[in-house]
């Protein structure tokens, strides 16, 4: 038996890499400073909650799975990758981190070239000059982010589909627009992490 625990995250600026300082205007320039920074005490206690909700999972490490969206490597790049994001304020990553120091082996999650796309418009909007730019890029965005992410998920669906071996638990840390569940192989067992 096979077994994966999805659990939903929300990105952060520091899970953005290059796009933290702009993803960091564009929310207080949406909320407000002082709404966007309440936010992020939210966001800060929903990782806290999540860490401690992991650790009693009594998880066998050497048989377990990292699955990060937005990571479209494993072995020592997809590691380099997760100590720098981590490094850089990542909850997300800190945690991954502590999971493959434990024992736990990161995974390739998604395609580079999809995620490459998905980068470039998301840079697109950050980077508009006027609100013109801006709008016409977000309608661009807009169009395309459905089956942008449908492509992803049937991706990262078929890397888990692929890689989880039997007696293995396989930990999804994946965004909540996302929809890979029904792309999964039968004979996994799904928990979700809610």
């Amino acid at each position: 038996m096979r077994k994966l625990i999805l659990i939903r995250i929300v990105h952060t600026a520091a899970d953005m890499g290059s796009m933290n300082e702009g993803l960091i205007k564009e929310g207080m320039a949406k909320l407000g400073k002082e709404k966007w920074l309440e936010n992020q005490k939210k966001i800060e206690k929903f990782w806290d909650d999540l860490e401690k909700e992991i650790a009693g999972l009594d998880l066998d490490y050497s048989r377990t799975k990292i699955y990060q969206d937005g990571l479209p490597c494993g072995g020592e790049l997809g590691l380099r990758i997760v100590r720098e994001t981590a490094d850089k304020g990542s909850r997300n990553y800190q945690i991954v981190r502590k999971l493959i120091e434990r024992g736990g082996t990161i995974e390739a999650t998604e395609n580079p070239q999809l995620l490459r796309k998905e980068y470039e418009h998301i840079k697109a909007i950050l980077t508009a000059q006027t609100e013109e730019e801006k709008v016409a890029a977000e309608n661009r965005y807009d169009m395309i982010k459905d089956d942008l992410i449908h492509e992803r998920d049937a991706y990262i669906a078929k890397a888990i589909n692929i890689s989880l071996k039997d007696g293995e638990t396989g930990l999804l840390f994946i965004g909540a627009f996302h929809n890979l569940l029904p792309m999964l192989a039968k004979d996994i067992e799904i928990m979700s992490l809610d």
